[in-house]
């Protein structure tokens, strides 16, 4: 064998050891990704938000776009869809300020009186 040929397969053999771990780590990526696509796109189906018989295509057109680009698209369509008015509303009622019933000791050990009214918070409106 010559020298050249020798260097040439010593070169390969070495990007194959530094590439081969690399391309096993993106297809276990590629596996669980596809894996969490078809579990998403189940739930979405269940929900009614895409149709059973389109699972797979979703999935499919998903798993194209590597950017990610089709699944925050959806993501963005989905956030659109929601009402924010369903998403809550501020509070009306202040609960700390209706106070706390206490016995006698409690109000001697907190207030220092025995008699004190706690009927108030000390809340600022």
């Amino acid at each position: 064998m010559s020298e050249d040929l020798k260097q040439t397969m010593q070169k390969v053999a070495t990007y194959i050891e530094k590439t081969q771990p690399m391309l096993d780590k993106q297809a276990e990526l590629r596996d669980n990704f596809l894996k969490r696509a078809h579990q998403t796109a189940g739930v979405l189906a269940n929900k009614g938000l895409i149709a059973h018989d389109k699972v797979d295509a979703f999935v499919a057109k998903v798993a194209a776009d590597e950017t990610g680009g089709e699944v925050w698209s959806l993501v963005e369509k989905l956030a659109d869809a929601l009402p924010t008015d369903s998403l809550g509303e501020a509070t009306r009622e202040k609960f700390a300020a209706a106070g706390k019933t206490l016995d006698a000791f409690e109000k001697l050990a907190i207030y220092g009186d025995a008699r004190a009214d706690t009927r108030e918070s000390g809340m600022i409106d």
